[in-house]
């Protein structure tokens, strides 16, 4: 029978995006060595005690403190956010324009779901459930 644990420990660090609580996290599993992380309480961030990013969040400050690791521009990346929201704007308003507020109707109880299975899947990648 396998048998995991995970020990929790204060690392004394703060996230550099985020500013959350850092900890160090140690996995034991029966078998195999014991690995060793550093994780954000508050975004799910994850880094090597060497200091790699191992796993990022899904939040514009996370994106953007990793692409500056990584040497592209932070711009870029915030960039996409307002291109999403803009587009998302301007299909709101066609949508408006062109149906009406009896599409949005029809469509509100979709944007509903949409909006709970996001949540969901990302409430899921932060408990690492999958």
């Amino acid at each position: 029978m396998i048998q995991t644990e995970t020990i929790w420990s204060d690392s004394g660090f703060d996230c550099d995006h985020c500013g959350g609580e850092v900890v160090k996290r140690l996995d034991r599993e029966s078998g195999m060595p014991d690995r060793t992380c550093y994780q954000c309480k508050q975004c799910g961030c994850q880094w090597s005690p060497a200091g790699d990013a191992l796993r990022v969040g899904v939040g514009p400050l996370c994106e953007a403190a990793q692409a500056k690791r990584e040497g592209k521009p932070v711009s870029s990346v915030l960039r996409t956010r307002l291109v999403q929201f803009v587009g998302g704007f301007i299909l709101i308003l066609v949508v408006m324009r062109f149906g009406g507020f009896a599409l949005i109707r029809f469509l509100f109880p979709l944007i509903l779901l949409g909006l709970a299975v996001f949540l969901i899947v990302r409430f899921g990648q932060e408990q690492e459930w999958w």
